[in-house]
């Protein structure tokens, strides 16, 4: 009997926890309150930007998504993260008292930014895809991918009662927009052009828009060729520019032959450390290239430094 009561007892709380579990796994199933996240983007957008502000809020209205990470600060309160469409929408949170991370993910088919150590609100960091390419410096160097759009800001002492809950912020940019122009002779005999930046941040601190001081990044952005302007233009965003000491910037070309060759400009260290968010990258160097009689070659150059001759067919 003592038997039969123990394996009914068994099965009871078998039956029960897989109850319990499935409704833990049912979709839409609410645990505590809701919180109403709604992003004012007139709120900080728009606080000590450069350049134009509107564009950043623009720019925001297009977030496919946007994340919630809750940190507890009382003992009824938990850890969570949660994901919101857009830039507003309902979570669900035991009571209690929480700081809040929120950022804005997802502004595009495939990601260009990936986060980590989301467990604590320090380390909290957005990142780029990025392959390190030295060993033997002071800091670590990488090649790195250019990342999406990124806004966030970080409430602190939020508390969740009964009843109705609202969260009304504005986002802080995390990633900028740089833009740059060149002026060239000889756009015709050009394919293709990009613009390399040495020194770059690989990444951010979600809380508080802090860098880290060991590393940097090489971007490498696509320009666009204008000839009826004889310029070549590109714009990309990048977490902000690092604080060394120089910034090295090269363009490199491809010409209607195939042949792709490097042109290094002067140091843009100056002017890339006043745009610490974002806006116009001046270049004031413009490159010249010169075809010879025969047509057998030309010299690409940039006024006010050596000339550098290349020998190509055409």
């Amino acid at each position: 009997m003592r038997r039969l009561a123990l394996i009914t007892l068994t099965v009871l709380s078998m039956v029960l926890l897989s109850c319990q579990r499935k409704v833990l796994l049912e979709p839409g199933h609410k645990h505590g309150e809701e919180v109403y996240i709604n992003i004012d983007v007139d709120v900080q957008v728009d606080a000590e930007l450069e350049g134009d502000a509107s564009l950043y809020t623009e720019i925001l209205h297009k977030a496919r998504t946007t994340t919630i990470v809750a940190y507890p600060r009382s003992s009824t309160a938990r850890y969570g993260v949660h994901k919101i469409q857009g830039l507003n929408g309902s979570i669900w949170l035991m009571p209690g008292v929480y700081d809040l991370l929120i950022y804005t993910s997802d502004f595009y088919e495939l990601d260009g930014i990936y986060y980590r150590g989301l467990e604590q609100p320090a380390t909290a960091e957005g990142y780029t895809n990025s392959v390190k390419v030295s060993k033997n410096l002071p800091v670590k160097s990488f090649n790195m991918e250019n990342p999406d759009p990124l806004f966030a800001h970080y409430y602190k002492t939020f508390v969740v009662v009964e009843g109705e809950n609202k969260v009304s912020e504005g986002l802080d940019p995390r990633s900028y927009k740089y833009w740059f122009e060149v002026n060239v002779d000889g756009l015709d005999y050009i394919t293709s052009a990009s613009l390399e930046i040495d020194g770059m941040y690989t990444s951010v601190f979600l809380k508080d828009g802090a860098h880290r001081s060991d590393e940097y990044g090489t971007q490498r952005v696509e320009a666009t060729i204008h000839k009826d302007e004889n310029k070549i233009k590109g714009e990309f965003f990048s977490f902000g520019p690092h604080q060394g000491s120089d910034v090295k910037n090269s363009m490199i070309l491809t010409f209607v032959n195939g042949r792709t060759i490097r042109i290094k400009l002067d140091d843009i260290s100056p002017e890339i450390k006043k745009l610490t968010k974002g806006g116009e990258i001046k270049i004031d160097q413009k490159i010249v290239i010169n075809v010879d009689d025969t047509g057998a070659g030309f010299t690409p150059n940039v006024e006010d430094w050596v000339n550098e001759e290349v020998i190509i067919p055409l």
